[in-house]
């Protein structure tokens, strides 16, 4: 046998070998649970992360969805999950702040999760039917504060941040209105477009395809100014003074992470949110691409289970 030959064999016995310490050397994917089902805004956003998450690692994203139980479900997989670094949660104020603001969670959403940092922001549309609904925001309120009328707004779920936005703005607003669940955004979509509600609070993710179609139309956004890309569609605060109601996106590990590793994953989550097509595709569907630091997240999460909280005791809404 020639010395070619020698080392051929040489190499092929070799590469399995080299094979396996290449594999055992890999880095395992990093599992990013959705506590929703798919095709809702959270799983969006998550999805569009996974992406330019996965090339700042140089590791495999998998997204894996564990709905249930308003969001606590898949939550709650997290917060009990091994702190190696390979699992984390996709998370909004659901889960993370209004429930266990409202009932006991099997979690603390402050003790038993660590937060890393936001992804994105958005404010909520007040949208109705084009053909069957009001046209604008004040004759939205005209209708709903005629004696006599009673409206009805849906929602994706009971306690969810559309139900308790809707909810404040009937209140706060002094109209009449009755909340209606559905199972998931197409379902209101659907009932919208038949009329058996007059209007629902939803994302632009979920409605800039059919409102541009024609079939749904805008009438006011949630948050505190006016956003540049609906310039002509007024806030809630044009009518009803100081309203703001704003669905917030967030990356979250286990408790018992440890720093460089809660470090490294923050700062790829920073990096994919910082990538200008990711900042641009939410922009075009009224949304901020927007980072936080660890201490502000836990900030926000604070915030919001004193206020949505509050609503849901005062007005005791079933959790």
């Amino acid at each position: 046998m020639n010395k070619l030959m020698r080392l051929h064999w040489l190499w092929v016995l070799a590469f399995p070998f080299s094979a396996s310490l290449a594999q055992e050397g890999a880095r395992p994917a990093l599992k990013l649970v959705v506590p929703y089902s798919a095709g809702g805004s959270t799983d969006y956003v998550a999805r569009l992360l996974q992406k330019p998450l996965s090339e700042i690692l140089n590791q495999p994203v998998i997204i894996e969805n564990k709905p249930g139980a308003a969001g606590t479900i898949g939550t709650d997989f997290v917060a009990k999950a091994t702190p190696d670094g390979n699992t984390l949660v996709f998370g909004n104020q659901g889960p993370n702040a209004i429930v266990p603001a409202a009932r006991p969670t099997p979690y603390d959403p402050i003790n038993d999760l660590r937060p890393l940092t936001t992804v994105a922001f958005m404010p909520l549309v007040l949208m109705t039917s084009a053909d069957l609904g009001p046209k604008t925001l004040k004759e939205f309120l005209q209708r709903g504060r005629s004696p006599g009328t009673t409206m009805n707004y849906g929602s994706s779920g009971t306690g969810s941040l559309a139900h308790l936005t809707g909810h404040e703005f009937s209140r706060q607003g002094k109209l009449d209105m009755t909340h209606v669940p559905y199972q998931g955004g197409g379902a209101v979509t659907t009932a919208l477009l038949r009329g058996e509600i007059q209007g629902s609070f939803a994302t632009g993710l979920e409605s800039a395809a059919l409102m541009q179609s024609g079939k749904l139309r805008f009438l006011a956004v949630t948050s505190a100014k006016r956003l540049p890309t609906l310039a002509d569609v007024p806030t809630l605060a044009e009518e009803i003074p100081g309203f703001e109601s704003t669905l917030w996106f967030a990356v979250f590990a286990p408790k018992g992470t440890r720093d460089d590793v809660a470090e490294r994953l923050r700062n790829a989550v920073v990096k994919a949110v910082e990538r200008p097509e990711f900042q641009k595709y939410l922009a075009a569907r009224h949304a901020e691409a927007r980072t936080s630091t660890p201490q502000e997240l836990t900030q926000l999460v604070k915030q919001d289970m004193a206020r949505w909280g509050d609503v849901v005791r005062k007005a005791k809404i079933p959790m």
